[in-house]
């Protein structure tokens, strides 16, 4: 396809206003015709030739035509607030496209994104769990995230609260790359207690949605969300997940676009664990125990990933911490969670000092809050 990235976009966003022809015929039209002035001119007779074009579709495609000139001033608003907004778009033709996307039978024709796209996403892992994710669940997650990101694998998340946003932010302590992909525009953050996280995936990574600018975070984008998450990688990891987790949808896609599904098995008395346990008993997901039993599924050497050096972000100087800072910093640990009470007895600090810190270094990253007033170092 040799259009430029703003002919692709005008082709695309102008399909797209025809609600009723989904992603596949839109990119089938879009094959065909090349670019906007290629169907307009065109008889539209020959649409007939496209797989699942019907005379009601023909008709609609008709009506949008004769009706161009308002497309031309929503696409004008479009351009302009992507402007405004500093927000990328990256169109199925283009070459910054997620490889691994755009061969899922219903990719999205058009991504809007913050942040950088890159060549090294091909060889990311997805990974998602439940929201309310046990210790056992929280620790692995972090581990096997920090070591993807070691590794040179970018790691795909939905930047949900929960085992996504663990992902994410062990990732990015290890200097990895890493992506995020929401059922919003991208420009309308959700959920919003994830703001900080938002902003620094926007800095080193990128923040992605198929979804049109300033979409709100329906109920029915997620499912669709949930695709892209498994498209764009090598394979899926289950962490945590109920029986009926909303993680099983991507499993689904992962399983359905021929994608590898991992999962971490867990106590089978547990019901955070009962999805991933049910996906491994039925031989739909393979057992992970370490970040090996991931990367040997793919035909990878490391040699062939791009270089860690100048995949992973660059080491920043260490965050500077006041003298409370430090001292909170220095009592807790990585491993076990520490409640609120314990941090101010070792620190002989009151509860207030304590908690105004501790704000302050979460939103510097050095550390999570955990439900229940319970705190964990990040670094």
């Amino acid at each position: 396809m040799q259009n430029s990235k703003s002919e692709n976009l005008k082709l695309f966003y102008f399909l797209k206003s025809i609600a009723s022809l989904g992603d596949v015929r839109i990119r089938r039209i879009a094959e065909k015709y090349n670019n906007l002035g290629n169907l307009i001119s065109s008889d539209l007779q020959t649409l007939k030739s496209i797989d699942g074009i019907s005379e009601k579709t023909l008709r609609e495609v008709e009506c949008a035509i004769n009706k161009s000139y308002e497309f031309e001033e929503s696409y004008l608003k479009l351009l302009e607030r992507l402007e405004k907004s500093n927000i990328k778009v990256a169109t199925i033709f283009d070459e910054n496209y997620p490889q691994n996307l755009k061969n899922i039978y219903d990719a999205p024709v058009i991504l809007y994104y913050y942040g950088n796209l890159g060549e090294s996403d091909r060889y990311s892992i997805s990974i998602v769990g439940t929201r309310t994710p046990s210790d056992y669940g929280r620790k692995v997650c972090r581990e096997l995230s920090k070591e993807l990101a070691n590794r040179g694998l970018p790691v795909i998340s939905g930047l949900a609260i929960g085992i996504d946003s663990i992902a994410h932010n062990s990732c990015l302590e290890s200097r990895g790359i890493t992506y995020a992909v929401l059922g919003s525009g991208v420009d309308n953050l959700y959920p919003p207690d994830n703001k900080h996280l938002y902003e620094r995936i926007k800095e080193t990574g990128a923040v992605i949605s198929e979804f049109d600018i300033g979409s709100k975070a329906e109920k029915v984008n997620f499912p669709r969300r949930n695709r892209v998450v498994s498209g764009i990688s090598l394979g899926t990891l289950i962490v945590e997940s109920r029986i009926k987790g909303g993680s099983l949808i991507t499993a689904e896609f992962a399983l359905d676009q021929n994608r590898e599904l991992f999962a971490i098995p867990g106590n089978i008395n547990a019901k955070n664990s009962e999805g991933c346990n049910n996906l491994i008993k039925k031989g739909y997901a393979k057992l992970v125990s370490g970040v090996d039993d991931i990367i040997s599924e793919f035909n990878i050497q490391i040699s062939d990933l791009v270089n860690t050096k100048s995949n992973k972000i660059p080491e920043t100087e260490q965050k500077e911490m006041n003298v409370f800072e430090q001292k909170i910093y220095n009592a807790l640990n990585d491993t076990e969670p520490i409640s609120i009470d314990k941090i101010c007895e070792l620190t002989e600090l009151n509860i207030s000092d304590c908690l105004v810190n501790l704000l302050t270094m979460e939103f510097k990253g050095l550390i999570s809050q955990l439900p229940g007033k319970y705190f964990l170092k990040q670094r």
